[in-house]
């Protein structure tokens, strides 16, 4: 390919001046339909079949319930594990907050190596690690293996959502992201409806022990179901799922999809069009600065902000539940854990709705800037509103999620009926779960070609504010009652709302910089390249700049 090149101090009149930027706008739309017109004509985003796509989907959902239900089925037992391990209750809240600690770092490290060596792997390394913690939390006797096989099980358990979100990136397009996002998170928001309600059970008629030798049966079925029966998705290693998987990323279920598509002569792709090659595992693959990098780009650094600080009104409000329903109700572990199934319920319903909600808006900016939707196929989002369009849904969901963290402190604080309280708790888990569901979206659609490290992002920042929150709530409420402690916390969401609105106004600007910058920085890299070889060939020095380009310094 020939390139072009200006010498450095060329002087450029005026009218030469507006024309070669006229060439260049012009040029810059031309790719752009280019772009456009490649994504839509090219090999399908995605050849798993839609009973294919359900079992996947359903698959990854039950397997992040080990997350929440690592965190929430052990909360009914804290007054009881206080007792038992003579420890007072402060000392059991910081399990809770080494366990957030260690559910931050985690991702980082399992969501990048599933980016580069695929999900399957990932997952297996998951369970095993959950199973062995909860086997020795169910056989542990002193405070201190609490805190650190309790740090182990975040670990093992925590990554399930980072790999979910980058499970349904890699089968599902932009446009009915919203829809099957939903469908995969409604085991994460499951968990908390049913976990405490399963710990308190397990609590009160089996003791203590027995919630962590559950969740360790649980990880085991979860196991041999994903080695025999989960086939790999992940794009940089089966491309769009016609690349055969090999080794580990192979399963029993990849097998017989392959030998049905070579009967049936469905597959007639060129893999080479299909932007993956498939890699083995290799430990140069695990690199958990790729998520810190993520933190450095202005939008997704203030997305991840906004998305930690909304996410820490639910953990407060969980983590603060027992202690508050207990002095205010006299209730028992059983009764603690019924009470939130209301907040998970509104979690749940949220899951199941609010994703059609989020596809029916990317048609209806689709269709109001002539954008084809191509079933099947990736749509080019350079010059599409994607900010708008995710973050026009969670401005509901976070107005409402506000406004029922404000009554629920208020409701605990003057003792009115249950329900009062159960019914705020119930739009806290609609209202919050809309807006971070919506929210990890966007984020997954700014990097496509990474989501397991973005979404390890997303569990990095919230998990170190919740962490924080946690270990204040219960002081806050003791120094100035569950009232003014929760309206707080409502009075900064209120300015935190702005917050969405500035990304609506300004993301797709920002990220069409960042864009510019990464083509710029590409083209340099690439005429440098085309330079050195040509010196190479003449047997001329290697230059160190390219006339008319940036200067890189080797």
């Amino acid at each position: 390919m020939e390139i072009s090149k200006a010498p450095v101090a060329q002087p450029v009149s005026q009218d030469g001046g507006a024309r070669e930027a006229r060439e260049l706008v012009d040029l810059e739309k031309t790719e752009n339909k280019n772009s456009l017109r490649r994504e839509v004509s090219g090999p399908p985003y995605s050849v798993f079949s839609e009973p294919m796509k359900r079992w996947i989907i359903f698959l990854v959902s039950v397997s992040a319930l080990i997350s929440p239900f690592g965190a929430t089925t052990y909360f009914p037992a804290l007054n009881v594990l206080s007792q038992k391990l003579d420890i007072t209750p402060a000392m059991t809240n910081i399990s809770i907050t080494t366990y957030m600690v260690a559910q931050a770092v985690a991702p980082s490290i399992i969501g990048t190596m599933s980016d580069n060596s695929g999900r399957r792997l990932s997952f297996i390394v998951c369970f095993v690690i959950f199973v062995v913690a909860n086997v020795g939390l169910a056989l542990q006797t002193n405070y201190a293996a609490l805190l650190i096989l309790r740090m182990v099980q975040a670990a093992g358990c925590s990554a399930a959502i980072a790999l979910t979100n980058a499970v349904v990136a890699d089968i599902a397009t932009s446009a009915e992201r919203g829809m099957w996002m939903g469908y995969a998170t409604a085991g994460i928001l499951f968990g908390p409806a049913f976990g405490p309600t399963i710990g308190g059970l397990l609590a009160q008629y089996l003791g203590w022990r027995s919630i962590f030798w559950f969740l360790a049966i649980y990880g085991g079925v979860l196991l041999g179901i994903f080695i025999f029966f989960f086939p790999e998705t992940c794009r940089t290693v089966v491309g769009n799922g016609s690349i055969p998987a090999r080794g580990i990323n192979r399963s029993v279920i990849s097998c017989l999809q392959q030998r049905r598509r070579r009967k049936t002569a469905v597959l007639e792709d060129d893999h080479s069009a299909l932007p993956a090659i498939s890699r083995k595992f290799s430990l140069s693959n695990i690199n958990p600065l790729t998520t810190l990098k993520i933190l450095r780009e202005k939008q997704s650094c203030i997305l991840l902000l906004y998305n930690g600080f909304f996410f820490t009104g639910l953990m407060v409000t969980t983590t603060a539940l027992p202690n508050l329903f207990a002095t205010a109700y006299a209730f028992n572990e059983l009764k603690i854990g019924l009470c939130y199934i209301a907040s998970g319920t509104g979690s749940l319903v949220s899951s199941l709705t609010m994703g059609h909600v989020v596809d029916w808006n990317f048609r209806r900016h689709s269709k109001r800037l002539n954008l084809p939707i191509t079933k099947g196929k990736q749509q080019d989002l350079q010059n599409f509103p994607i900010e708008k369009v995710r973050l026009q849904v969670v401005v509901p969901g976070h107005l409402i999620g506000t406004v029922a963290i404000l009554i629920f402190g208020w409701t605990v604080k003057f003792q009115v009926h249950i329900a009062g309280p159960e019914i705020a708790l119930f739009f806290i888990g609609f209202g919050i779960s809309t807006a971070f569901s919506s929210s990890n979206a966007l984020l997954i659609d700014l990097h496509r070609d990474k989501p397991a490290s973005a979404t390890a992002a997303v569990n990095f920042v919230r998990c170190l504010m919740s962490a924080g929150g946690c270990a204040a709530i219960i002081p806050m409420c003791t120094a100035m009652n569950p009232g003014w402690a929760f309206t707080f916390i409502a009075l900064a969401y209120v300015v935190l709302v702005v917050v969405v609105f500035w990304m609506m106004r300004n993301g797709m600007q920002w990220r069409q910089e960042v864009e510019k910058i990464r083509r710029t920085g590409s083209a340099c890299t690439t005429a440098l390249n085309t330079e050195v070889i040509k010196c190479h060939d003449q047997g001329k020095d290697t230059p160190s700049r390219v006339p008319g380009q940036l200067v890189i310094n080797k």
